[in-house]
Parts: structure tokens; sequence; C-alpha cells
């Protein structure tokens, strides 16, 4: 296996499964061993979440070489640009999924009376969810409900309030059961307490900070412990968790139609907007520029 990493984008697997859709920042689609599209055995990062509800079968799944399977009735979350590999699926493979954009999440802005939920599941691994079934059942209730309504035939007047509810409900979920996981994930106590503090103060200076450094110098420690215990506990490095913060604050920012480019660049606190220009377009493969401009046309 080469070491390229193939990019999957929202845009390319709707013009593959569907296209009748009323808005193309989501879409939900089954799949199985014969419609399957992503080559297996091979590094893939796609610019989507995407949360699948295995519903026969079972799928393997790799992310930073740890292997896992995902069985029936087993949930699994990817976040945005996580580096993962499918390396097989089982025959009579079924599964149901959603994929969606960091912008369809702060669209329902209006929802969430702050940006804590969008930073908290950018910043978890992807995680698999096993033998909840009463959870299971609810997310695919939510997901049938999100198909319908992002089909073209199925007007609807109250479509966005529609859309907005049932996804809020799905991502509430996500993210209730990733606060319920981060008091028994496993790790050692000392691991636990130095990543719980990390990330305080992570929330409280990720503008300002942008160096692994200076949170290793705050927690007095090394910056290679620091670095070791943050993979252990989270399955990516500080420096992934720090730059995946400020690309996801990024784009919240660059979305405000009276933001501009310069402005988030010193909002987040870069030294000048060409050096915030350049981390952003190697995080996301677009410049802010036209990232903004996507986004408003």
């Amino acid at each position: 296996m080469d070491n390229q990493v193939y990019n999957l984008t929202l845009e390319e697997l709707i013009n593959q499964v569907k296209t009748d859709l009323i808005t193309r920042e989501y879409v939900v689609c089954s799949m199985d061993s014969t419609n399957y599209n992503i080559e297996l055995n091979m590094p893939h990062k796609a610019d989507f979440f995407s949360l699948v509800l295995i519903e026969e079968g079972f799928c393997t799944y790799k992310v930073n070489d740890n292997k896992s399977r995902v069985e029936a009735n087993d949930v699994l979350f990817s976040p945005i640009s996580e580096t993962f590999i499918i390396d097989h699926i089982s025959d009579d493979y079924k599964a149901k999924y959603i994929l969606f954009t960091t912008n369809f999440i702060t669209q329902a802005g209006f929802n969430y009376r702050s940006n804590d939920i969008l930073k908290s599941i950018s910043s978890n691994p992807a995680i698999i969810i096993n033998n909840e079934i009463a959870l299971f059942k609810r997310l695919k209730f939510y997901l049938d409900e999100l198909e319908s309504l992002n089909d073209a035939e199925n007007k609807n007047y109250y479509f966005n309030e529609l859309i907005w509810h049932s996804f809020s409900l799905l991502i509430y979920e996500i993210d209730n059961y990733f606060r319920k996981i981060e008091i028994v994930r496993p790790t050692t106590p000392r691991g636990e307490d130095l990543t719980t503090r990390f990330f305080e103060l992570l929330r409280e200076n990720y503008k300002e900070h942008h160096d692994v450094q200076f949170y290793a110098d705050s927690l007095f420690v090394t910056r290679k412990y620091l670095s070791k215990m943050i993979k252990k506990t989270m399955l990516k490095s500080s420096r992934e968790i720090i730059n995946h913060l400020l690309v996801t604050e990024a784009k919240i920012l660059l979305r405000n139609y009276n933001t501009s480019v310069s402005d988030a660049a010193t909002e987040l606190k870069f030294s000048d907007q060409s050096v915030f220009s350049k981390f952003f377009k190697k995080h996301t493969g677009q410049t802010p520029s036209d990232y903004k401009k996507d986004d408003l046309y």
C-alpha cells in the first residue's frame, strides 16, 4: 500500500449516490457490499463528518493502526479530516449513513447556546458505540426523518425548522454519548487528569497560543510527555487537536458575512493574514477567501 491519502469530498459522494436533494450540506444514504464506493485498504480523509449505523454484517475500520470490527447494531462516528482505512466489509454488509459538513452544523447555530458541541464533536476521535440498542434505534429514526426531509420530491413549508429539529436531536445524542464516555475512558489517573487540564487550558487559550510547548509548560511537563499522553487518551496528537480547533473556529468566523479573512486572522491571533491563509489551506485544501466565497454563493 502506498503512502498517499485519498481525499473524499461530500460533493463527489453525493453525485455518486443521490442528486435530488434540497440541500447538499448533508446526505443520508444506504450502502451494502454491492454499492460500497470507498476503495478498501487505502487511507482516506474526508471533508465531512459521518455517522454510520451498521444494520447487518460487519466491516473492519482502522485509525492510527488501531483496528476495530464494527458489527450489526453498532454505531460508528468519524470526525472530519481523520485518516482512516476500511480494509474489509462482509458480503452481507448493510449500513445507513449520514454525511454532513461543518457548515451544516453551524447553520443550526440557533439551536445551540454556544459552539461547545461543535468543538466537542470536532475534537473527539472516531468512536464505535457498541450494544446501545435504544440509542441505535433513536439514531435510526432521526436518519430516516432527515432522509425524507431532504428529498426534493417532498415539498414542505417548514423544511428548515424540521431539518434543524431532527438534526439537533441527532447531534445532542452524539455529544451526550461523548460526555458519558469521557468519565470512563480507559487511561491512567495521571493521563486522565492531564488530558482534562489540557482541554481546560486549550478552551481558554487556543486563540492566543497555537504552540504545544505553551500547554506543556503550563502543565509542568515536557512537550514529548504531553503529546504521548494526549495521543494515548484521545487517539490524536495535541498538535492535531489544536489545529482542529483552530480550523473549526476559523470556519465559524468565515461564515459570518461581516467577518473578513483579515478579521478572522486577527481574531485567531495569527501573525498576519498570509500565515493564516497558509494554515487554513493546508488543513482544508481551500484558501479562506475561496471557502468564504463558496459559502456565500
